[in-house]
This record gives structure tokens, sequence and C-alpha cells, in this order.
């Protein structure tokens, strides 16, 4: 009986002591500064070739730092090349082409300008011509009435006849000649309309090929790789010798001036973070050493807590996601370092909302 109750005494102040220890934890829990673990991610961008072609030199290795437009990668460019000549010939061919259509246009034009002149030439002498035949049939009416009245002779009469008809037959040559340039008008305005549209056909050669020279160029200008941020070299996927694809990726830079990291609050605690708000940050990698940055944005809506997040509650509980932005001048946060985040002025337990910066 004895026995028993030592061991039920033991029991009772197993479980007491235990009980004191959670009901301690809870209270430190519910004290400790708002926050949360995460890591350290950088700014990553790909280098990636826009054409099939073999490399010929990659200047940077794993980890070496390089500067925004620095060349990271040559490919061979013979075809491009190649093919920016090609298109500059053409485009050279297509502005003599364009200079020969101008010509021929101008000469067109000023055929079917003298075609017209001949024209309204002809049409002014036909004018005077008929005012000059009407004149000379009321001489041959006035003469043979004279005539008759004994007041002209027949020779008069033969002679003012023969005008008449000399005037009628300058009249048809004449008519006959207006017809003729009035042809010879037609035909230089259809010469004239399809030199205007050779000249406009070469001119539409001259930018088709004006457009192929910038494509071809910009070809050229991707045989050559520069590197579009300043950063570290993460990855070197390609090596020299191996061919590139349209969108391959050669090199993956990481941009780590200013970092990002990702942690995870609570409901409960929702109201320490606004963004702005300042914070601490701690890695182990700096024991000594404490990073500032700001919360840049707060997720709008609710999720269950990532399975690599560690937090001081249950995983089944719902957490917003926080994203801080921190300044790293001198390179010493890299991505994937685990870092733990703090929100200022939340010590001694979360803030209200009343706390939180507007």
């Amino acid at each position: 009986m004895k026995r028993f109750a030592v061991v039920f005494s033991l029991l009772i102040a197993t479980f007491v002591i235990l009980l004191a220890r959670k009901v301690i934890e809870n209270d430190e829990a519910a004290s400790r500064a708002s926050g949360g673990s995460g890591v350290v991610e950088g700014l990553e961008v790909d280098v990636t070739s826009r054409i099939m072609s073999r490399i010929v030199e990659i200047t940077a290795k794993e980890g070496d730092k390089v500067e925004r437009g620095a060349v990271l990668v040559r490919l061979d460019c013979d075809e491009p090349l190649a093919l920016n000549e090609a298109a500059k010939a053409r485009l050279a061919a297509a502005q003599h082409q364009a200079e020969a259509a101008k010509a021929q246009l101008e000469a067109a034009l000023g055929a079917a300008s003298a075609a017209s002149a001949n024209v309204s030439a002809a049409g002014a002498q036909k004018e005077a011509l008929e005012t000059n035949q009407a004149v000379a049939a009321r001489q041959v009416l006035r003469i043979d009435r004279l005539r008759g009245e004994g007041g002209a002779t027949e020779m008069e009469l033969d002679r003012a006849s023969s005008q008449a008809d000399q005037l009628r037959q300058q009249l048809n040559a004449l008519n006959a000649q207006e017809q003729a340039a009035r042809g010879q008008a037609r035909a230089a305005r259809a010469q004239s309309e399809a030199a205007r549209a050779q000249a406009e056909a070469a001119v539409t050669a001259i930018a088709a090929a004006r457009a192929d020279v910038l494509r071809s160029e910009s070809l050229v200008q991707e045989c050559t790789l520069t590197a579009p941020i300043g950063g570290y070299v993460k990855t070197r996927a390609l090596e020299v010798g191996e061919v590139t694809l349209p969108g391959t990726r050669v090199l993956t830079l990481v941009d780590i001036t200013d970092v990002e990291i990702d942690f995870y609050l609570p409901n409960r605690e929702l109201a320490a973070a606004a963004p702005g708000r300042a914070v601490t940050i701690l890695a182990d990698a700096y024991p000594n050493r404490a990073f500032k940055g700001e919360i840049e944005a707060v997720s709008p809506t609710a999720e269950f807590t990532p399975r690599n997040v560690q937090t001081r509650e249950d995983r089944d509980r719902l957490v917003y996601r926080v994203t801080v932005r921190a300044p790293n001048t001198d390179d010493a946060l890299r991505p994937g370092m685990p870092v733990e985040v703090t929100v200022d002025g939340t010590e001694g337990g979360p803030t209200h909302a009343t706390e939180a910066p507007e």
C-alpha cells in the first residue's frame, strides 16, 4: 500500500512539474516578439541565348561576381554575320532598283506631260482651222452668188473653192493628228502609272531589305551575351563547345544587393505586420550581428503553415506570408541562408492593431 502511495505521489509530482513547465513555455511564447524563420533569397535572372549556335567562350564561373553589361558568353557568329552581309547586299540592290525606277518614273511623267501638250496644241490648231474653213465656205457661197449676178468670175469661184478644199483636207489631217496625240497621251499615262507602281514596289523592297538588315544585326548582337544585372554567377549550365538553342539557359545570375525573406505570422500576430515596419534579422552564420530590414508586403489571404517552416503553434493553424526586404551592401547575407526575423517593437508579445504604423 505504501509502495502504491509512493508511485502515485511521484506521478502527481511529475504531472505538476510538466504542467508548470508547459505554463512557463506558453508564457514565454506569448511574450516573445512577433516573427518567424525564413530563408534569404536574391533576385535571380537567367542569361539565355536567342539563337542556335556553338559556345566559343564563357568568361565567368560559378561564384564569380560580375558587373551589369559585362560580356559573359561568346557564341560562334559565322552564320549570323553571313546573313547580315547578304541582307546588306539585298538592301543595296533594292536601293539601286529604286533609283532606276525613280528615273523611269520621271521620264514617263515627262513623256505624259509632252503628250498632253501635243493634244492641247492639236486642239488649238483644229479650232483655228475650223474657223478658217467656215470663213472659206462662206466666201465660196458669196462668190458663187456674185458670179450669178455678174459681180465675180468663174476663176475667182474656182480659187475660193480650192482654198476651202485645202482647209478641209488640213482639218482632216489635223483630226487624225489629234487622235494620234490622244493615243500617245493615253499610252504615256499608262507607262507613267506602271513606272509609279515600280517605284512604289522598289520602296517596299527597300523597307523589306532594311528590316532584314536589322533582323540580321540583332542576331549578330545575340552572339555576345552580357550580364543583364550585376551579381554573382549562381549556376553555369553549359560549357564551351556545347550548342545553345533559342531560350537555352547558359548562366544564372543572382543579385543580393537587396535580399528578400519570407516568413509566416499566425492570425493573432498579424497586427504586428505592416508594410514599412522595421524588422531585425539574425543569421546563424553571424551570431554577434543583427541585420536591419523592413516589411515590404503582407499576403492578403491566409494559408496553412508550410511544412518547412517551424512555428510556435501547431501546424494546422492558418498563417499569413510576410515578405521582408533588407539591404545587403557587404553581401553578408547569401541566398539559401536560414535566418530568424522579428518585428521591431513587439518585444513582450504581439502588438495590437493600434500599435502598427499607418
